[in-house]
């Protein structure tokens, strides 16, 4: 508690010091009011990132009532770094939030609730915790963190995670984003869970951990489907099919695939909760570089008067999943029949149930068959529809079947053109 105090005291003094604004920024950038052990600490705090750059002259006279405590914490400035301080508030927090998940814990036990909602709601409360490092940000820190992404952009780098595909990636500006929800809808066959699994391969190349939750296919499944796209064999479809050659190829993508940081969870009855749970838990053992969920129109959410409603529910808690656990989710979901039969090119209001799916996403990928197909070729036109930091835009790919591997075609696609092929 001593720790925690004198942690506390630097942190406000330093931001009563800040000529610059900066340690003003960090303190806002990871803390709330929550944090601080008084209401009167709380105050000034708040009035601290309200007025930033400021002294304890500003603040004695928004709060006169509070001088002797100003004055106190003033006078505890010693210099240096204020991140330490903070990181000692930060863990003071997840402490209380881990004793307060056990006290709850412990009366779900005693209420004889079922052992799996008392452990989903144990792991979320600390995912909760452990992601929770934003706070109120002011205009200032907020600029020089969007200019320093304007630059590296420039000069050709980026955080995003890139899909694989150049010429998507540069229509999603670099790829998938932290804390943005991806919608990637198809009809049943084009080859969206394929293209999701390729997907999710490319992020394992690249050392970053993710995890792929299937309502629709086993883990076994998945991984048949990223063994073939990983190894360019196709799964045997009689005894015989596989030369020793191809063997030779599985075997050794087999041992590769051993410390891939891929984590599949196959649960065909699974609800919005298990799915918060799972991620939760993957999140608490790193960060996480994707996360797909396949697909969305087989997740259920109990309590809600329709499907349209309990629909709206999952994609709102799936953009919020994104954005607490700072990970791109790309969410797979299904189009409205009616579109067989419509003869015309996918829209964004086929999405089925849809419900407010469009409003969530940050981006929405439409994908469908290209009418005059080459019999020798599967080419899928991949539009995204909805793009809230880029532009909409289509690219084609070309879908070899038998390996699930999809790959880029020329030519690209006119901006805005009504058919842009």
């Amino acid at each position: 508690m001593i720790d925690y105090e004198l942690a506390e005291q630097a942190v406000l003094s330093s931001m009563l010091h800040d000529e610059s604004g900066v340690a003003t920024a960090q303190a806002g950038e990871a803390l709330t009011k929550d944090d601080f052990s008084s209401l009167d600490r709380s105050t000034i705090f708040e009035t601290c990132l309200r007025l930033s750059p400021c002294n304890e002259i500003d603040l004695i006279i928004e709060h006169a009532d509070l001088k002797d405590e100003i004055l106190f914490l003033s006078e505890k400035y010693g210099g240096g770094s204020i991140e330490r301080y903070i990181e000692k508030l930060i863990n003071h927090r997840n402490t209380r939030c881990v004793e307060r998940a056990l006290y709850q814990a412990n009366d779900d036990l005693k209420a004889s609730k079922p052992a799996e909602e008392i452990s989903q709601t144990f792991v979320n409360t600390i995912a909760k915790s452990l992601s929770q490092r934003k706070g109120v940000v002011s205009c200032g820190a907020a600029s020089k963190e969007a200019f320093a992404e304007f630059l590296q952009v420039d000069a050709g780098g980026t955080q995003a995670i890139s899909t694989g595909l150049p010429k998507l990636d540069a229509i999603l500006g670099g790829g998938f984003k932290k804390g943005s929800l991806y919608v990637l809808a198809a009809r049943p066959g084009v080859g969206k869970s394929a293209l999701a699994i390729q997907m999710t391969y490319e992020t394992a190349k690249r050392g970053l951990r993710a995890s792929y939750a299937s309502l629709e296919m086993s883990s076994s499944e998945c991984c048949g489907r990223l063994l073939s796209n990983a190894s360019g064999v196709r799964k045997p479809t009689s005894k015989g099919f596989l030369q020793p050659g191809h063997k030779q190829k599985l075997e050794k993508q087999v041992q590769a695939m051993q410390s891939w940081p891929i984590t599949f969870k196959d649960d065909n009855q699974a609800t919005m909760q298990s799915i918060s749970a799972f991620i939760a838990k993957q999140r608490l053992e790193g960060e996480l570089g994707l996360v797909v969920i396949d697909y969305l129109q087989l997740l259920s959410s109990p309590g809600h008067d329709s499907r349209v409603q309990e629909v709206s529910h999952i994609s709102r808690s799936l953009k919020a999943m994104a954005m607490e656990y700072e990970v791109p989710v790309l969410a797979l979901s299904q189009l409205n029949r009616a579109l067989e039969s419509a003869n015309r090119n996918p829209m964004l209001s086929d999405l089925r149930e849809s419900g407010s799916i469009e409003q969530d996403a940050d981006c929405v990928l439409l994908m469908h068959r290209e009418k005059e197909v080459d019999p020798t070729k599967d080419n899928i036109i991949c539009n995204v529809a909805k793009n809230r930091n880029g532009e909409v835009r289509a690219t084609k790919l070309t879908f070899t079947k038998p390996t699930g591997r999809f790959s880029s075609l020329e030519p690209e696609p006119s901006l805005h053109q009504k058919n842009p092929f």
